[in-house]
């Protein structure tokens, strides 16, 4: 039933021209008060939801998010980061649906990798499956692969390149995890795309973590 109605909606047509023009109008009514909204138009603001719900759907279809957490939960997870940033939106950003879509997904991305963190805490105890030992060791692969990473980041980056590249990594381990499979360039550069990340932060974050290559190995050559 609910993968019924996701399908329907996420062919709904997202205006691009009416939601700025409304989103323009709302960001006008908008009074602001030590960075919290204290008087908005709520007619304006429901119309907002409304549309940029057709985005949330539609990521979530795309990604799949709904294979690892209740859908209505991601529904309000994404319209939430949305509903955030309405008053943030400006033209030189780009269409409102590129700049909706990736805001979504990064935090649906970071919400069910925290999601995840928190069941595997719950679970510690629990003794591993014999008869899973394929399934156990792609993501025990995974989970070394993503640890490794994340402190060669943290031990030699500091910033807004840190950040960058621990985005970066999140991303790529969240797809890995998801395929089961190793993926090409070709894909790598496509995925983090989609995520808003230029080819050329894809090539420099490609040649950083080639320079730790002995780190690395002790975990791929597993």
């Amino acid at each position: 039933m609910e993968q019924t109605l996701l399908a329907k909606e996420k062919k709904m047509y997202f205006d691009e021209a009416n939601f700025q023009k409304l989103l323009q109008e709302y960001q006008k009514t908008a009074i602001i008060y030590n960075g919290i909204i204290i008087k908005k138009d709520e007619k304006i603001e429901r119309e907002l939801v409304e549309q940029v719900q057709k985005i949330v759907i539609a990521i979530i279809n795309q990604y799949r998010y709904n294979i690892f957490e209740d859908v209505d939960d991601l529904k309000q997870e994404g319209l939430k980061a949305c509903f955030t940033n309405f008053i943030k939106f400006t033209p030189d950003k780009g269409t409102a649906f590129n700049y909706f879509s990736i805001i979504v997904k990064i935090h649906l991305l970071n919400y069910t990798d925290r999601r995840k963190r928190h069941r595997n805490l719950s679970n510690i105890d629990e003794q591993f499956d014999i008869e899973s030992k394929k399934e156990l060791n792609y993501d025990l692969f995974f989970e070394n692969l993503e640890v490794t990473l994340f402190k060669i980041i943290d031990e030699n980056y500091v910033g807004t390149k840190r950040k960058k590249y621990i985005k970066i990594v999140a991303i790529l381990i969240n797809y890995l995890k998801k395929s089961k499979v190793y993926i090409s360039k070709s894909d790598m550069y496509s995925w983090l795309r989609s995520y808003g990340f230029k080819s050329g932060e894809t090539r420099e974050f490609i040649k950083a973590m080639s320079n730790f290559y002995s780190d690395l190995e002790s975990v791929i050559g597993e």
